[in-house]
């Protein structure tokens, strides 16, 4: 695909200095798989679809507010030549082993959208990482309590876990469990494996929501304030203070949590 003719096109959406666009692509016409940065001085692209070739980068010029901005900000960029993610061929179904379906059971992730998996070799149950239906990354949860660390993350994926497929509201929560647990409430949970926020999260949770909770313990109350100012400057957002662990809400408390939560909105 010609260069020159990319470039015209990509400009065409006047994506603006320290900003990033993601939506249709205007070459493959491919949903949500156009992913364009402007920073730093350099514009850049690419679509995410395997059969688009549509990839780029140019110059904009480098001014002294930008680089000041990036030294106060420390912007993590867009890294286009991350390797691909290969499933291990210890990732096994979780139905084949009785501590995984026991694990599953516990928290009634039964019916999550998300995609399982067990590692036999570490003896962790696999939460998947997708973008576009293709595998991008994994975290593991230790089976045995004893197990350090109790989180594993397999590779330096730049994108949380995502559960559910609520386009409207989503809600940002500490670990892969609660995440599910959300999805299974009707709205899109996000894990982001801890209290605080990757910055290379905030454009694709912006990216696939448009109000967004933040659901942390309580004990972290600090820091969803701080979550919530990092998002507040790219989506709606709001702190929400739970009385127990989302993890062991019955999915009919869930239904009702997430209905009082949509009646706040």
């Amino acid at each position: 695909m010609e260069y020159q003719h990319q470039l015209n096109m990509i400009k065409t959406l006047d994506v603006q200095k320290g900003s990033s666009y993601r939506g249709d692509c205007l070459f493959c016409l491919n949903r949500n798989t156009l992913s364009v940065r402007n920073e730093n001085g350099k514009l850049s692209w690419k679509c995410f679809h395997s059969s688009c070739t549509a990839k780029g980068m140019a110059s904009n010029g480098v001014t002294v507010d930008d680089l000041q901005n990036f030294i106060d900000s420390k912007r993590v960029s867009y890294d286009f030549s991350r390797p691909p993610f290969t499933i291990p061929k210890e990732f096994v179904t979780v139905y084949g082993n009785n501590k995984a379906r026991d694990y599953i059971s516990q928290y009634q992730l039964e019916d999550t959208e998300a995609r399982l998996m067990y590692d036999v070799k570490q003896d962790r149950i696999v939460f998947l990482i997708e973008e576009n239906g293709e595998v991008v990354g994994a975290v593991g949860r230790a089976l045995a309590e004893d197990t350090v660390p109790k989180w594993y993350k397999y590779n330096s994926c730049h994108l949380p876990f995502v559960a559910g497929t609520n386009k409207y509201i989503g809600v940002v929560v500490e670990d892969c469990v609660s995440a599910c647990k959300v999805a299974l409430a009707n709205l899109t949970g996000i894990a982001i494996m801890g209290t605080s926020l990757k910055e290379e999260y905030v454009s694709p949770i912006a990216s696939i929501i448009e109000r967004c909770f933040v659901c942390l313990d309580k004990d972290a109350t600090e820091k969803s304030f701080k979550i919530k100012d990092t998002l507040s400057y790219h989506l709606p957002t709001y702190v929400e203070m739970i009385d127990k662990d989302l993890k062991n809400y019955s999915v009919d408390e869930l239904k009702e949590w997430s209905k009082k939560l949509c009646e706040t909105l």
